[in-house]
């Protein structure tokens, strides 16, 4: 199976350097700036405020690496599904206005909507929540393989999720999917009588002054913005261009392009009731309950404290994070143009514990990545002895991003060690037997990989990917 969550999965190694420390005034700040100066080949700008002052901004390596252009710090970044916050915001306002309610169902704005249960048991909560059970798109063959200049407005995207099964029940089960805020976009423009862009430019950028965001046109000049950079099939240990890999305009599901001091604007509009009422702004920055990791739009990292709100997004070539902490009054924007293993998670990660702690999210963080690297430079019975040695556990996200990372630079036997690692420890993922099924059929060895994909359907028959990839390698073995 493709990556789990392009937002939350990459590891990276923690690279020394001999550079000079930096002092601030605020120690926290010295600890963070030295530990992201040390990060070796980090490319991004990083803003920290404090108590509404802006504390600390800077940026890091290459907006264009053939012409060796610097990013800057009003650099314009793809900011991924940190768009998912304008979608939700610009539908609460119309909740807001009395234009529609969390309970309405999809058919109410789309009528013609061809999947019946969809249109009559799908509501606008479930979307904003990801309990839709509606499809995954962006991990399909079929968006995959086709020219991404196709997927240039709303509808364009309607032929890979309309007509497919759902992957479970409304209200069921929590799946993070773009295809819910893809809706939301189409919801929005038949509620307002205008496209989603012009919504967000009259209701957000304009209210806010955010000058530097909007949904652009990713295969036309797009003035001071990076380019997107992921590891290459090509040239395994090179670089390429990410514009292959995305739709080419960004939309009601992210991929649009801001700055640091745009994402700063909004953040501070929301605590100003600038864009929502008390009510609203207190519903969209809380979780939902102890254990709702994500709202209606926003995400929360520890939910049974409820003190940390924000949004992140990331995709090939892109890592971005906006985040308050209240408890201790900091905001941070995190903007990245390289895979997220590239330094955007070790940031994102060192400053959450700098700021407010040590969680065992945070432990388990990297003490996978320690497991990681064992794994790849000396062999699975050392790393299992790592691994049932250590009070922390794994995190299977990682392990598994981190195998699809070698199967991309086209180490598959080192992918097969990852994922033999996650399925000793997750018997139970049927994601883990796909992403191992995959390993072997691409490192040649088709009756393992045929035994691993049969054992994912066992535990899940609903998945399709590893129905696809059966098909194919039963035919194959024949």
């Amino acid at each position: 199976m493709k990556r789990l969550a392009y937002l939350f999965v990459l590891i990276i190694t923690f690279s020394c350097t001999n550079k000079k420390p930096t002092t601030f005034k605020n120690p926290k700040i010295t600890q963070i700036a030295n530990y992201v100066d040390s990060l070796d080949g980090f490319s991004g700008a990083v803003l920290i405020a404090k108590n509404d002052s802006i504390i600390f901004k800077k940026a890091y390596g290459y907006a264009h690496l053939g012409h060796k252009v610097k990013n800057r710090t009003n650099t314009k970044f793809n900011q991924g599904s940190i768009g998912k916050s304008f979608t939700a915001v610009a539908i609460l306002q119309l909740i807001q206005k009395g234009k529609l309610s969390l309970q309405d169902n999809i058919g109410k704005f789309i009528p013609n909507y061809p999947n019946k249960t969809v249109r009559d048991s799908v509501t606008i909560a479930h979307l904003l929540t990801h309990t839709s059970g509606l499809p995954h798109f962006f991990a399909r063959e079929s968006f995959i393989k086709r020219s991404k200049d196709l997927f240039r407005h709303t509808n364009d995207f309607n032929s890979l999720y309309e007509n497919e099964p759902m992957e479970s029940k409304p209200g069921e089960t929590f799946s993070y999917r773009n295809t819910n805020y893809l809706i939301l976009g189409k919801i929005i423009e038949a509620v307002s009588g205008t496209n989603y862009n012009n919504y967000l430019e009259s209701n957000i950028y304009t209210i806010v002054s955010m000058k530097n965001t909007g949904n652009y046109d990713l295969d036309h000049p797009i003035d001071n913005a990076a380019e997107g950079y992921t590891t290459s099939e090509v040239h395994p240990n090179k670089l390429k261009i990410n514009i292959h890999t995305y739709p080419v305009r960004g939309g009601a599901h992210g991929g649009g392009y801001t700055t640091l001091d745009d994402l700063y604007k909004f953040s501070n509009a929301l605590k100003g009731y600038k864009l929502l009422n008390k009510e609203y702004t207190k519903l969209f920055t809380n979780p939902l309950k102890k254990d709702s990791y994500y709202g209606y739009g926003m995400q929360f990292p520890n939910p049974k404290e409820g003190n940390i709100y924000g949004h992140s997004g990331g995709h090939y070539g892109v890592g971005s994070e906006w985040r308050v902490y209240k408890q201790e009054g900091y905001t941070v924007i995190i903007l990245t143009n390289k895979d997220a293993d590239k330094g955007f998670l070790d940031v994102r990660y060192f400053i959450e514990k700098t700021i407010s702690g040590n969680t065992p999210k945070l432990d388990n963080y990297f003490f996978t990545k320690k497991v990681i690297k064992t794994c790849l430079t000396k062999n699975l019975e050392e790393t299992k002895s790592l691994v049932r040695k250590s009070k922390f556990k794994i995190s299977e996200i990682d392990l598994n991003t981190k195998g699809y990372d070698m199967i991309k630079r086209g180490f598959y036997k080192k992918a097969i060690d990852l994922f033999t690692i996650e399925i000793l420890y997750f018997p139970e993922s049927y994601n883990a037997y796909d992403s191992l099924g995959e390993a072997y059929m691409r490192d040649g060895q088709i009756r393992n990989a045929i035994k691993n994909y049969q054992k994912s359907l066992e535990i899940n028959p609903e998945n399709l990917n590893g129905k696809e990839k059966l098909r194919e390698l039963l035919a194959m073995n024949n």
